[in-house]
């Protein structure tokens, strides 16, 4: 009988492989994973593409109820709705079809490293 029912993953602390490196394990010994997070949309962003890639995904904590101005912090809020995370606001735009991929740029912010095409 295992000591844990689900591994719970701070992926902003431990980074995104050694985050998959975890999930890897857990799923050796059949245990659902769930990513913690508590820091805003960029590690809301972190634990969905987690999930996306580990096999024993079971639930992504987030916290919705959160200071007003977080929303302010970056160009395009992500949307949420009936828990699942659909794109930003400006993406969706009241329409039914998937968001677009994401680029991995923040607007603003220039990387110094070269865009490829």
């Amino acid at each position: 009988m295992p000591s844990v029912d689900v591994a719970i993953i701070d992926v902003a602390w431990n980074g995104i492989l050694e985050s998959v490196k975890i999930a890897a394990m857990a799923d050796a010994y059949k245990i659902n994973v769930a990513p913690h997070n508590f820091n805003g949309h960029i590690g809301s962003l972190m634990s969905a593409h987690l999930c996306a890639a580990i096999p024993d995904f079971r639930v992504m904590e987030i916290d919705i109820e959160d200071v007003p101005w977080k929303d302010d912090l970056v160009a395009k809020p992500p949307v949420i709705e009936n828990g699942d995370q659909l794109g930003s606001r400006s993406e969706r735009g009241g329409d039914s079809r998937p968001p677009a991929p994401a680029t991995g740029e923040v607007e603003g912010v220039d990387s110094g490293c070269p865009r490829t095409v």
